[in-house]
């Protein structure tokens, strides 16, 4: 009988040792296992329900942490998406505002040439039929430096321009031309340190040389006589002397400063000139 059971042990040894049987094994376990597992479930016992909570509350928390780099990466790709939408957008923004900003400039532009032009015609309406028509042109370069000034315009001796001839600014004189060329000229302001005009100060019969500064609130008059004193808010006009510019046209102007002193200004503002009218001497307002 023993020798029977040991045949049967020997037997169970072998079948177990034989390739696959370890598998087989490990299966058979894993399903004895479960069902145990769902039977005791089943049982609602004490220990497995406070087991079944410990371990949903581990597996939550597990796949919580688990989950968090995830939710974390979107969360900064959802981010990095709405900083370049931004970004695009405040591109696009810019250029828009640059458009407008380029759409207006060009409309006042326009709008200031169209008002100059349309004075220019009102003027050239009115002129006595013996003078010559004042020649139009546009500025088309400003060389300014501290004490040198003048501009380059878009009319030469092909328009009839030639040199010595007069230039004003919305009906002011602002210079004279010194160069012309075939298609453009150069105009030698009367603010230009090598300015000279002369002139003659209102309800007096003083006469002096207005000349250039640098600036238009800084001309300067020479050769007054010793005794005069220079009252503000006088009108000073061309004498006509030099054999250019006629006889009475207002330049100029005195002022007192912020110091109290009596200054001389232009009346024309050179540096704001877009359009210029040329002539041989007077310019009918």
């Amino acid at each position: 009988m023993a020798d029977h059971r040991d045949d049967i042990i020997i037997a169970l040894r072998y079948a177990l040792l034989k390739k696959g049987a370890k598998q087989k094994f490990s299966l058979f376990f894993l399903i004895s296992f479960s069902i145990l597992i769902i039977t005791l479930d089943k049982a609602s016992l004490p220990l497995t329900t406070t087991a079944r909570a410990i371990l949903n509350d581990f597996v939550y928390q597990t796949s919580y942490v688990a989950s968090t780099p995830g939710k974390f990466l979107n969360y900064l790709n959802q981010k990095k998406i709405k900083h370049f939408n931004l970004i695009n957008k405040n591109k696009i923004l810019k250029e828009k505002i640059e458009i407008l900003k380029n759409d207006s400039y060009n409309s006042l532009f326009l709008k200031t040439e169209n008002t100059n032009l349309k004075q220019a015609l009102k003027l050239g309406n009115a002129r006595d039929m013996n003078e010559v028509s004042p020649i139009t042109a546009k500025v088309i370069l400003d060389q300014n430096s501290p004490y040198l000034k003048s501009l380059s315009i878009n009319k030469g001796r092909k328009d009839g321009i030639i040199k010595g001839m007069t230039v004003f600014s919305k009906s002011y004189l602002i210079g004279t031309i010194i160069e012309s060329n075939y298609l453009t000229s150069r105009v030698l302001l009367i603010t230009d340190l090598n300015s000279k005009i002369p002139v003659i100060i209102q309800e007096t019969d003083v006469n002096a040389i207005l000349a250039g500064a640098g600036e238009k609130t800084e001309l300067t008059l020479e050769y007054l006589p010793d005794e005069y004193v220079l009252e503000t808010n006088k009108i000073i006009y061309t004498s006509g002397k030099d054999g250019f510019l006629a006889v009475g046209l207002p330049v100029a102007k005195t002022y007192l400063n912020k110091k109290n002193k009596i200054k001389i200004k232009s009346l024309a503002d050179p540096q704001q000139a877009l359009i210029v009218h040329v002539t041989k001497g007077n310019f009918n307002r």
